[in-house]
């Protein structure tokens, strides 16, 4: 329910949206010099910062991938010059502020929020942990064995067996399905604050490739916070190399789990990347997904309840590995006996969707996320947020801005245009079911472990 918006030129950096209530956007530029989105909300009481560095860490062979997720951690809470291991945590809570890292495989993001008066503060404590991290070792170890039983669980559950299967059959042996779903414990041992040091001295630098600023802040002040936060960072902007394939070649593969005691399916197809998909298009995929496997008026938990007398649910949902491969997922638990039997109901009935799309549920369901929509209007921390995928994919942040218009102006028209244009056909997903039974999936490739699926052609 992200990256979605609307492609707007920036031709000066002048405001470029103002709306009645005083909101409105700009692009600005630092004293410092440093390109910074401002989406002024009058109504606000807290201040958001977004940055996204660019990286490429998740794409290199022989890269350690667990080092970008602990490092996320480590960088603000393992301490800085006049800050023990730690410290920050306690100065953000006192200050009514937040703040974190997040690595994903095309960005490190990052985020400030905090009451007006306290975003200078604010912004001085993040600086000094990024500037200069102390990386401790006794938070290194800390973060580092959190993180390695924490995935560890993740991974042994079925479903994500399910999923780690699926990325094994998307995208092989390359880094990036790695980085995906960190399911080598061992890369957690091999991990060093090093490591974390020299990815930190690579990502954190003056070269971003987005900031926005959101809440009630001038730009005046919104200037000089930006170059607080940037300070005596280094120059960066080296090139990235960001080379991943991805197979979504039609399959059906049937993963053994003889200790599973229901079976679950998945089917995932891929979608329009991030760049190709405006604000309108962007909403009627998150409609579409919720008219599909949405509650128990959607078409796939229908279907399932009806042809197969079953008391389980089936889903859909709109996903992401990068912003060059999204998907459509449906997914849900069946009986070990009936698996077979509910591949092609679902099947039968995303076809039915594709060609007879329930018209009346997709006006329906509108209403809900309009209400959403106006409802955070003034709120920096997701306007912020969703400003900066538009910015991202080189669209105009001040979309964000006015977004309850651009859903209010869909029609079902218009999200059935989308749907016959972008989404797959029924024969065109990759299958994944685990199973107690290897035979429950007649005609699927059987594997016994998920890195078996990279084999499934």
């Amino acid at each position: 329910m992200k990256r979605i918006f609307l492609m707007i030129l920036v031709w000066a950096l002048i405001p470029i949206m103002a709306l009645a209530n005083g909101r409105h956007a700009s692009t600005e530029i630092s004293p410092g010099g440093l390109t910074y989105h401002l989406l002024m909300l009058p109504k606000a009481k807290q201040v958001s910062i977004r940055v996204a560095w660019p990286t490429d860490w998740p794409f290199r062979q022989g890269a350690n991938q667990t080092v970008p997720f602990i490092g996320a951690q480590l960088v603000l809470s393992g301490g800085a010059k006049g800050y023990p291991a730690g410290k920050a945590i306690e100065k953000f809570a006192d200050l009514k502020a937040g703040a974190f890292l997040q690595a994903t495989i095309d960005h490190v993001y990052g985020w400030l929020g905090a009451p007006s008066e306290n975003i200078d503060q604010t912004v001085a404590i993040a600086n000094a942990h990024l500037r200069a991290p102390l990386l401790d070792d006794k938070w290194f170890r800390r973060i580092s064995k959190g993180l390695k039983r924490e995935f560890a669980q993740r991974n042994a559950v079925p479903a994500m067996k399910a999923y780690t299967a699926i990325r094994w059959a998307v995208f092989g042996d390359q880094p990036v399905r790695e980085a995906l779903s960190l399911d080598d414990p061992a890369a957690f041992d091999r991990a060093s604050s090093a490591d974390v040091a020299r990815w930190a001295q690579e990502t954190f630098t003056r070269s971003p490739d987005t900031i926005i600023v959101a809440g009630n802040i001038s730009a005046d002040a919104a200037g000089k916070a930006v170059d607080r936060l940037f300070e005596g960072l280094p120059v960066g902007g080296r090139k990235m190399q960001r080379d991943a394939k991805a197979d979504f070649s039609p399959r059906r593969i049937l993963l053994h789990l003889p200790g599973a005691k229901v079976s679950q399916l998945v089917f995932v197809a891929p979608l329009p990347p991030t760049a190709n998909t405006s604000a309108a298009d962007g909403f009627s995929d998150i409609l579409l997904a919720m008219a599909l496997g949405d509650g128990d008026q959607s078409v796939l938990f229908k279907a399932v309840r009806t042809k197969l007398r079953a008391s389980y649910a089936f889903g859909a949902g709109l996903g992401a590995y990068d912003r060059a491969h999204r998907f459509l997922a449906l997914s849900g638990q069946v009986a070990t006996d009936r698996l077979a039997q509910a591949e092609g109901v679902v099947r039968t009935a995303y076809q039915g969707f594709l060609t007879t799309p329930p018209e009346d549920d997709l006006k329906a369901r509108i209403a809900p996320v309009l209400a959403g929509l106006r409802a955070n209007r003034s709120n920096p921390v997701k306007i912020s947020a969703n400003a900066m995928l538009a910015a991202l994919d080189g669209e105009d942040p001040a979309i964000m801005l006015k977004l309850a218009d651009v859903v209010g102006g869909l029609t079902t028209a218009t999200i059935v245009s989308r749907l016959k244009s972008a989404f797959p056909r029924a024969d065109g997903f990759v299958v994944l079911a685990t199973s107690p039974d290897k035979n429950a999936l007649p005609g699927a490739c059987v594997i016994s472990e998920p890195r078996g699926a990279a084999r499934c052609r």
